[in-house]
């Protein structure tokens, strides 16, 4: 039993296989934050003692009791006086990135176009490697570009290079460099009574 799990983990691991390797990445962003401050301006410290002092010297009638008025008033404004501010700090974020490389081996990557163009699973790192082999976005995802690349590429064509696809109802029948070739199939196809179009570089 161990065997056969150690044997089935190997080939999941196999079918797996990517060119790529993961690397931890850091990055430190200034991120904002509110924070409650408290402290009023001088004018309104300075009035609330004003005003501390008058009340009081009015309930105590003596210059000591509006001293202490002063300072009691100048803190009561000095603690009522509180504002929200935007300040910032540093964050730093560390993420596991997936890093391509490219696909040495000349039937693997052949296969994995084969498979990606066909809709067959393919792993997102595998994937991630065979768009970075052949030179379009390495972000993972199969769409138009990767294919067109995919299919200049097996057809072992210059990236610049047209790539002329016959198409029948919305079906590629044939795709080649050679416009000559594929019109002689258009023609051929048009005289048993099938139409078709030719498109160059067919984003699909």
């Amino acid at each position: 039993m161990k065997l056969l799990i150690a044997a089935a983990t190997a080939v999941l691991v196999a079918s797996q296989a990517f060119a790529g390797s993961y690397e931890v990445r850091c990055e430190t962003k200034r991120v904002p934050y509110q924070e409650t401050v408290k402290g009023g301006t001088p004018e309104k410290v300075i009035g609330g003692a004003i005003v501390g002092g008058v009340i009081g010297k009015v309930v105590t009638k003596k210059d000591a009791g509006a001293a202490a008025g002063a300072i009691i008033g100048g803190a009561v404004a000095n603690e009522t006086s509180k504002k929200t501010v935007t300040k910032y700090k540093d964050v730093e974020t560390c993420s596991n990135v997936f890093i391509p490389a490219r696909v040495t081996n000349e039937e693997t990557l052949r296969q994995a176009l084969l498979d990606l163009n066909a809709g067959k699973p393919v792993s997102k790192e595998k994937t991630m490697d065979v768009q970075y082999t052949i030179g379009v976005a390495h972000d993972g995802k199969w769409g138009p570009q990767s294919q067109l690349a995919a299919e200049k590429y097996l057809a072992n064509l210059a990236p610049d290079a047209p790539l002329y696809s016959l198409v029948v109802n919305d079906v590629v029948i044939v795709s080649s460099a050679d416009v000559s070739a594929v019109d002689q199939i258009k023609n051929a196809l048009l005289e048993a009574g099938i139409q078709s179009q030719i498109f160059v570089d067919l984003q699909r």
